[in-house]
């Protein structure tokens, strides 16, 4: 089984993408299957219709009733509960047994770059025979040209997701039919290129202090990352997103 993680923050795209990726996978007639692991996105606001669905057994506005909790509280304490159904949720991947199987998350990142249920979850549910596994991380182009200590942030995040799981990743830069060519290619090679960032901190610096750290990172150049541009509305650069996968899948088979 070969499964794709799709992970990003709020609004980046994801639900849009696995729905791109699976609409390619129609294309070429491969079995596969999609787990919504989101469980406070309603099902008629999504773009796909789950064939896994943890909604099935947490529902984010319930959890937030029950335990009188705010919306990212909520959030938190469904993928807390989430624990309780990993049984169920890996029973149903195995009845359908896909050939490639796309996982969609929620959009609160903290819950997989640093709490420690976001890895139980994702170790626990793929513990799956036969299953090569490669995170999708999610670069959002309008917080890439917030400012260039944003962009910074993001490559940190997905740095720090990569750290976190010690898994073959592909980062995604998502939404690029909204944007010009020139900003695209920008914010691609300011990724590929972060000393290049640096540039622009020092002209239009938030915090002083960051001199030092941007010195190191600056002559260790240790930040650099490949980015594929993709639409999910258009369909560009799915099939270079998923000849990535397919690299990273052989590398842990």
């Amino acid at each position: 089984m070969y499964i794709s993680i799709i992970l990003g923050t709020a609004g980046s795209g994801k639900s849009a993408l696995a729905k791109a990726l699976a609409d390619y996978l129609d294309e070429k007639e491969a079995d596969h299957a999609i787990l919504n692991l989101d469980p406070g996105t309603l099902e008629e606001n999504l773009p796909y219709k789950p064939d896994i669905n943890i909604r099935d057994y947490v529902k984010a506005e319930e959890v937030m009733q029950e335990y009188k909790l705010g919306p990212n509280g909520a959030m938190i304490a469904s993928m807390d509960l989430t624990i309780r159904y990993l049984r169920e949720l890996r029973s149903e991947i195995l009845d359908f047994d896909p050939e490639y199987l796309i996982i969609d998350t929620p959009g609160q990142m903290e819950i997989f770059a640093y709490r420690p249920v976001g890895s139980i979850i994702l170790k626990e549910l793929l513990n799956l025979p036969d299953a090569r596994t490669s995170l999708v991380f999610i670069f959002d182009p309008y917080l890439c040209t917030v400012s260039p200590n944003t962009l910074l942030s993001v490559i940190f995040l997905s740095i720090s997701v990569l750290w976190r799981f010690n898994l073959p990743q592909v980062n995604v830069l998502s939404k690029i039919d909204l944007f010009d060519q020139e900003t695209i290619e920008k914010i691609v090679r300011l990724v590929q290129n972060p000393s290049e960032i640096f540039a622009d901190i020092y002209e239009f610096p938030l915090r002083s202090e960051l001199g030092g750290i941007i010195d190191f990172l600056k002559t260790e150049n240790m930040y650099s990352i490949d980015i594929v541009p993709v639409s999910a509305v258009t369909g560009e650069g799915i099939m270079d997103l998923f000849s990535m996968l397919l690299n990273n899948w052989s590398e842990t088979g």
